[in-house]
């Protein structure tokens, strides 16, 4: 009896071993409530830094990132910190990167040696704005502004009065109007102040062109309220319209195609609106909004193709909302999610509402290698929180058309109390509704027009209007494969389109009455918008194209279906690492069974003892059994047997591992 007690306790201990590894995993993911979340980070351009204005709290960190080709560092005017102290070397060559800790409040200009005078004032120059800090960034030229919520009643026109917009931009007071004549214009425009109005007089036919040469058409920096729109912005290194550090912005009737980075971009920003726009031909996202909470931002009848992603937010949300958009023919069409590499994480709260996403499997867009999984997927949700998708039409997409998933980065993010339902999604190849990952919490799916789900019976158990949604895990097959993706893509192994040949998009609507049209500055866009959810409607396109794509019978084969698209690393992950465990599972179980049943020296309880353990704890105490519980088998064979799946799995993991630390650039989903 003492033995069979004993037989017993190892049952228990491995059951609170089992449960503790899910407190433990619950724990170390998803929503934290103390200290400071994520890092921020800078990247080293050739040769400016991006952003040149970076926030961060008391105590905050920030990454430096050498993404040019030329050598950098970051070294402050006061000499009181550089790159070299943390990174070894004043030279920092491509691809390196190193970490800054900022312990005291207050704004810490910084320059590149190689690119700047030393001062601080020309050249490659940022600034760290650290805590409630006050930052003026038009203090470099001896102006300190104000907001104003008016219109100044005086327009600066381009080029009748100022030859160029950045001249136009230096001469002007707070709430001018700046009208630009149609016309090609070479230049990059830096905006540090305030409640400025810029707008063309024709969206089609005023254009920035960077010339493959510049950063950015039109950068605005710490400037609120700054108004963009009616032009084009084409052929930057990396934006076309940018705010960074503002509070209230709006970009109305813009065009940014076949630019390096994001087309339409605003960071660390709030109370924003961007509406009638069009995007195209980036490497990570045609529109962006992120590390903002709450953002207080909308999103309104946009058109994004041929991006790596079409929309993409990290670390932003809390009253942000996605609506009566198009999002076709990017690589993922709607991506928020969650990474420790900015600040503000997790991403949450965003609604994604009445938006016709379809097509998103372009192998063509250009794209960055850990963009490169999120392939063919329609709405991706990657670690986020408290999201809401609703009313939306989401056709063609050769993964699935809505997924929720966790990221991992320096944290594993998981996602959960996402609610899904009322969508319309279908002909996608491995299931039009999907929640993947080892667990999950809160997530649910109502109401939707579907074929297929992953895992089966996802809206039956997790229903919105349930009493009880199920703590469950997802398909674990999409995570694996994608991971094989990201392998595969450190590796520089995947196909990409180049950003400066993605298609010209044809002309776009004007905006009304452009040179005699109000002006406003955008102090306070969110509430200018006077937003109605119940008012909001599909694009006008919707129906076409509901029309133009029957619905195909479903080719889904469910988990064991390859993610897409299929290569030699997502099948060896796809088998190694989820069908494998299910025949290590098959082959260890019934073995320990089958040598139980024929073992005479132990008695009925610990029979038991063993067969319970093996039946509520799979896999692991089968294991413990073969080598541990007194089998008859031979010990070669047991050995063999149970250490070939371990060292397999190990080596798996140690070689992802170097994979995704050697191979990882400077861009990640977002």
């Amino acid at each position: 009896m003492k033995e069979s007690g004993f037989e017993i306790k190892k049952v228990f201990i491995l059951l609170l071993f089992g449960i503790s590894m899910g407190i433990l995993i619950s724990v170390c993911s998803g929503e934290k409530k103390d200290g400071i979340e994520g890092f921020a980070h800078v990247l080293m351009i050739d040769n400016s830094f991006s952003p040149p204005m970076q926030r961060i709290p008391v105590g905050g960190v920030i990454e430096f990132v050498n993404s040019g080709n030329n050598p950098h560092n970051a070294i402050a005017v006061d000499k009181n910190w550089s790159t070299e102290k943390s990174f070894g070397n004043i030279v920092m060559p491509r691809g390196s990167k190193t970490k800054v800790t900022f312990p005291k409040e207050g704004v810490f200009p910084y320059f590149c040696s190689f690119h700047a005078t030393s001062d601080g004032k020309n050249g490659m120059v940022g600034d760290v704005v650290v805590g409630n800090a006050s930052y003026n960034p038009a203090a470099k030229s001896g102006k300190s502004w104000k907001n104003v919520a008016q219109f100044s009643g005086i327009t600066r026109k381009v080029p009748s009065s100022y030859p160029t917009i950045q001249n136009a931009v230096d001469a002007a007071n707070p709430g001018d109007l700046i009208l630009i004549s149609e016309g090609v214009y070479l230049e990059e425009i830096t905006v540090t102040t305030p409640s400025l109005t810029i707008r063309g007089v024709d969206r089609n036919k005023v254009i920035i062109d960077g010339q493959f040469q510049r950063g950015n058409g039109i950068m605005v920096v710490a400037a609120d309220g700054v108004v963009i729109e009616n032009m084009t912005a084409r052929n930057a290194t990396l934006n076309g319209f940018y705010w960074t550090g503002v509070k209230g912005f709006r970009g109305s009737y813009l065009t940014a195609h076949n630019n390096g980075d994001y087309g339409i971009y605003a960071f660390d920003s709030v109370n924003g609106v961007i509406e009638h726009s069009y995007a195209s031909g980036s490497p990570d996202s045609g529109i962006y909004i992120g590390q903002c909470y709450p953002c207080k931002a909308i999103l309104y009848d946009v058109v994004s193709e041929h991006n790596a992603l079409g929309y993409s937010g990290t670390n932003s949300g809390g009253e942000l909302y996605l609506i009566s958009s198009v999002w076709k023919n990017n690589i993922v069409g709607v991506a928020p999610n969650t990474l420790d590499r900015e600040l503000l994480p997790p991403e949450r709260e965003t609604t994604i509402i009445g938006n016709l996403i379809y097509n998103n499997n372009n192998p063509k867009a250009p794209i960055a290698a850990l963009e490169y999984p999120s392939f063919g997927n329609g709405i991706l949700i990657a670690g986020g929180i408290s999201n809401i998708i609703r009313k939306n039409v989401v056709i063609n997409h050769e993964n699935n058309g809505i997924v929720i998933l966790p990221n991992l980065d320096e944290n594993f993010w998981i996602s959960h109390n996402n609610v899904v339902r009322d969508n319309i999604v279908y002909n996608s190849t491995r299931a039009d509704i999907a929640l993947v990952g080892p667990m999950s919490t809160g997530n649910c799916f109502s109401g939707n027009e579907y074929r297929t789900e992953l895992p089966v019976f996802l809206e039956k158990w997790n229903g919105c209007d349930s009493f009880l949604r199920l703590p469950m895990g997802g398909d674990l097959s999409m995570m694996l494969g994608a991971l094989g993706l990201m392998v595969q893509a450190s590796d520089g192994n995947f196909p990409s389109g180049n950003y400066k040949e993605q298609p010209i998009p044809g002309p776009q609507i004007n905006m009304p009455n452009a040179s005699a049209a109000p002006v406003r500055p955008a102090l306070t866009a969110f509430e200018d918008f006077n937003l109605d959810l119940d008012k909001i409607t599909l694009p006008e396109e919707t129906e076409k194209i509901l029309k133009s794509i029957p619905r195909k019978p479903s080719p889904s084969t469910g988990a064991i279906t390859l993610v897409k698209p299929r290569s030699l690393f997502p099948f060896f992950y796809h088998w190694l690492g989820f069908l494998l465990p299910f025949a290590i599972y098959i082959c260890w179980t019934s073995m320990s069974l089958f040598d139980l049943k024929d073992r005479i020296d132990l008695d009925r309880n610990k029979k038991f003892s063993w067969i319970a353990a093996i039946t509520l704890i799979p896999i692991l105490s089968s294991g413990i059994y073969l080598l541990g519980g007194g089998s008859k088998y031979p010990n070669w064979f047991k050995r063999t047997l149970v250490l070939g799946g371990f060292v397999a799995f190990f080596l798996l993991l140690v070689y992802t591992g170097i994979s995704l630390m050697n191979g990882i650039g400077t861009k990640t989903i977002g």
